[in-house]
């Protein structure tokens, strides 16, 4: 074993981060292309898979402090 340098474990942490970086290169960064690209492969393994589509919930507006409700 070499002493001279520690080992490292790699972590999911350290997965997300490269799959993220590969993203960011495939599209030149851009959040925007990524994003509709996703939405299409989703789109299609829904249809595929006879799953219906994603429902989000409804947003809750914050209650303010010392109010009742």
């Amino acid at each position: 074993m070499n002493t001279n340098h520690p080992i490292v474990e790699k972590t999911s942490v350290d997965d997300v981060r490269r799959v993220r970086e590969s993203i960011a290169r495939q599209h030149n960064g851009n959040l925007v292309e990524h994003v509709a690209e996703s939405n299409r492969i989703a789109d299609t393994l829904r249809e595929k898979l006879r799953l219906g589509p994603v429902v989000q919930p409804p947003t809750r507006l914050a209650r303010k402090l010392g109010t009742e409700g």
